[in-house]
């Protein structure tokens, strides 16, 4: 992209308050075309970004208001850049990348057969088949495995297998790119795939100015029949332009959410470009951009009927999307906080004041010229006052990091704004704000970390390479004069100018301390209590609400285990939290008294936890499964990636260790005995889920997948793709 991602979210919400913001709609339903598939958009069809002339009228007074908050947001990130990486300006090259047409559809002959010993096909309304493992029961999440208990799809990175599970055997390839997930209802398959952000070589003109047209990354939804394994039908495909940030969904509708810059930046012509997004290469309704205070960015959610083709796209200005979490009525967009280094700089230019190398009133001078966009200036200013700077600064300051929550009220296409409210800090994962209800109504919990931030500024010398005293050099003369030539030498002894040194000043940005809360926030989005300063100097690394009681895990050198009582919103209070060596990533429910905690033991194993939680007040870990050196499981960073069959009390995880092998562990548990022990390790190069079908389990790998009976394991076959 023409800038990193952080650079638009300084300051997206200068005008957002603190609490709640009402926002406004005007809502539009569209339908893709009907059962007509349509190409991806070609740089051609994106030319322009808004309807010319008469409606240009529409989005005049939006795009107005991106380009006066981006001014800011470029000039100060220009600054911060310079300060930090030796006053080097940033350098903007445009990417061009065409976008791929529309999906090839590969059906394999049906002599291409794998020799498998297993049990009949029984039907599908029959069948016993594993889920993804998802967050709220009832909102399926995308992932890159995804079965309905006859055929399994598998997502790789060209293209989209297609495995008939009763005929045991490939029987199409969807060949695409750059699949983000999957899902699978009845024969209904949604592939979900992106595209690398595109910039186009043509400008549009609003009020007498050029401005050259940048876009983003492209979202692309594709849905496919599979009645018929061997031959998908594309149904629907719709595309728009953001960067993915994720997707829910919920009984036919699908809820897939993107971001994606209001702006962009030309270094060379000094000018800053306004951007709509793009709804299957049309740009998305003035009456569908809902603003909250904030221009630098765009939040893109698009709901999809994935029967009718039906689909309703809508933006929010807003920030960099990090979450989302969602229930069957309720969305929430977590984005981060677009003031943080724009207010560490405010800071860097207190702490010169401080220090007394620059007047207040400077300070306010350099503020309201970086306004006017004399970045140039500015940059001569400060160095001019730092010029004479006889020792390294090293000052904490006073600024968190942020994240802000956009809280939409959802049921199929249509979509409500309850608002906007924030909470200090970052917030680790999906897991680490979760809704639940007590007497008193309906609340969000929400785990951050925060961190408290130290300026280190350094002043060294820049001297070039010292040549010789002097220099000896030989210059050959030729000379001619008619036909007669001649040649001789001459020697020239040089001396060298005084080398001057140059002062060099870079700053670092580090953490300094770091701290954990919990945050309740009700219906009306205001936080209502709060606990902070959990676990000081440690970071949350797990969460898992289990009814009233979250589970919050830190770490630094030692896991503990909290338990917070939520029963009282307005009160919530630790009931008690275990240590012990190493740290969860992952935390899993077993029984209503039981919980897995999957993570690791030290840095190089692997480690798989039962905990006794029936007195939340004395956590108990009362088995422990370490498998090591070096290893590591998908399930650290992608929950998915954990299959649990409670029917034989199992789980299954891919595994890594040391880099030289690789393949699935079987775990099996007891919380009767209070038991976690290796059942099995199954060999299988680039592992990427397990799941069950009846009482075969499939153990699918980016080149095959290994079929197993249950219980006993015992091998029945592979399926080659």
């Amino acid at each position: 992209m023409l800038l990193a991602i952080g650079v638009v979210v300084f300051i997206v919400g200068l005008l957002l308050p603190l609490t709640i913001l009402p926002l406004t709609q005007q809502t539009i339903i569209e339908k893709t075309p009907t059962q007509t598939p349509i190409s991806s958009p070609s740089p051609s069809q994106l030319i322009t970004i808004i309807p010319q002339t008469s409606q240009v009228e529409s989005y005049r007074d939006l795009l107005e208001r991106i380009i006066s908050q981006a001014r800011l947001v470029i000039y100060t990130t220009q600054l911060l850049t310079q300060l930090r990486y030796a006053y080097a300006l940033p350098t903007v090259q445009p990417l061009v990348i065409p976008v791929t047409s529309i999906p090839i559809i590969t059906p394999v002959a049906v002599t291409e057969t794998s020799l498998l010993r297993g049990e009949p096909s029984t039907g599908l309304k029959s069948t016993e088949y594993s889920l993804t493992n998802v967050q709220v029961s009832g909102v399926d999440e995308q992932d890159i495995v995804k079965t309905n208990g006859r055929v399994i799809a598998i997502a790789r990175s060209n293209d989209v297998v297609v495995l008939d599970a009763f005929e045991k055997r490939a029987v199409s390839y969807i060949n695409t790119t750059s699949v983000k997930g999957l899902y699978l209802v009845n024969n209904t398959l949604v592939v979900i795939r992106v595209e690398p952000p595109i910039t186009i070589l043509s400008t549009i003109t609003i009020e007498g100015l050029k401005y050259p047209v940048t876009y983003p990354a492209l979202i692309e939804i594709l849905v496919y029949d599979l009645s018929e394994p061997s031959s998908p039908r594309l149904q629907w495909q719709l595309n728009f332009t953001s960067i993915f940030a994720g997707s829910r969904l919920v009984d036919k509708y699908l809820y897939v959410v993107g971001y994606m810059d209001s702006f962009k930046y030309d270094s060379e012509k000094n000018v800053l470009v306004p951007v709509i997004p793009l709804i299957n290469g049309k740009p998305i309704s003035r009456g569908n951009i809902v603003e909250s205070g904030n221009y630098t960015s765009y939040i893109v959610v698009v709901v999809f009927d994935i029967t009718s083709g039906e689909y309703i796209a809508k933006a929010f200005t807003g920030g960099v999307v990090r979450w989302i979490y969602m229930v069957p009525d309720r969305l929430y967009v977590a984005w981060s906080d677009p003031l943080s280094q724009y207010k560490v700089f405010l800071e860097f230019l207190d702490h010169l004041a401080l220090k007394g190398l620059v007047s207040s009133s400077k300070v306010e001078e350099f503020k309201s010229m970086l306004k006017q966009g004399l970045i140039i200036e500015v940059l001569e200013e400060i160095r001019k006052v730092l010029k004479d700077l006889q020792q390294d600064l090293r000052e904490p300051i006073e600024v968190t990091d942020e994240t802000a929550f956009l809280v939409l009220d959802v049921k199929g296409l249509n979509i409500n704004e309850r608002g906007v409210f924030k909470v200090p800090g970052s917030v680790l994962d999906q897991f680490a704000m979760e809704e639940f209800y007590s007497n008193h109504g309906r609340f969000m919990v929400i785990a951050t970390t925060v961190n408290k931030y130290t300026v280190e500024l350094h002043k060294t010398s820049l001297c070039p390479p010292t040549p010789p005293t002097s220099t000896i050099r030989i210059i050959i003369i030729e000379e001619r004069k008619g036909s007669t030539k001649s040649t001789r030498a001459i020697e020239i002894t040089t001396t060298p100018s005084q080398v001057s040194c140059e002062p060099f000043l870079f700053w670092n940005f580090n953490v300094r301390e770091s701290v954990n809360s919990v945050y309740i926030v009700n219906e009306e989005l205001k936080i209502v209590s709060k606990l902070e300063d959990l676990a000081p100097g440690e970071r949350v690394y797990a969460a898992r609400l289990l009814k009233n009681i979250f589970y919050l895990v830190t770490f630094r050198t030692i896991d503990p285990l909290f338990a917070i009582d939520l029963s009282d919103p307005y009160n919530p209070r630790v009931l008690g939290y275990l240590k012990i060596p190493g740290f969860s990533e992952y935390l899993h429910p077993v029984s209503e008294n039981s919980l897995l905690g999957v993570g690791r033991e030290d840095w190089r194993t692997l480690k798989i936890s039962l905990f006794n939680i029936s007195d939340p007040t004395k956590i108990v870990e009362v088995a422990k499964l370490i498998i090591g050196e070096y290893a590591w499981s998908e399930v650290f960073t992608d929950h998915h990636a954990f299959t649990i069959d409670s029917r034989h009390n199992i789980v299954i995880m891919p595994v890594n260790i040391m880099g030289i092998w690789e393949g699935f562990a079987i775990i099996e548990y007891s919380v009767e005995d209070s038991i976690v022990r290796l059942k099995s390790l199954v060999d299988l190069e680039r592992p990427m889920r397990a799941l069950y079908i009846n009482n075969n389990l499939y153990f699918v790998g980016y080149y095959r997948t290994l079929v197993y009976n249950l219980p006993e394991l015992g091998f029945l076959g592979e399926i080659k793709y």
